[in-house]
């Protein structure tokens, strides 16, 4: 697509739009930084977990952290065997010729 202006205006164009992005990116990675540090910052206090037959003293943030990673794993583990059979249906349905539908 060659504009009236001619190939170097597109280039210019294409500059233009790919700092852009840059910028957004980089100000989006910098709003995320400064969201993780804000809540870990006031989320530090040492709390008291009850654990099977004693207590823990740790910070606040590593228990939230910790629960977040075993929630991401086990909500992967018990997904899997669905994405197994619907990859497998999908598969299948190629095979027949039929496609998918959903």
């Amino acid at each position: 697509m060659t504009t009236p202006l001619g190939p170097e205006h597109e280039e210019l164009e294409r500059q233009t739009r790919q700092r852009r992005r840059r910028l957004v990116r980089l100000t989006g990675v910098v709003v995320v930084v400064a969201v993780a540090v804000v809540f870990v910052v006031q989320n530090s206090a040492p709390v008291r977990l009850h654990v099977f037959f004693g207590y823990a003293h740790p910070r606040l943030i590593w228990v939230v952290l910790v629960s977040v990673v075993v929630g991401i794993v086990l909500g992967f583990a018990l997904g899997a065997p669905e994405r197994k059979a619907s990859r497998r249906r999908r598969r299948e349905d190629k095979r027949a010729g039929r496609g998918h539908e959903g």
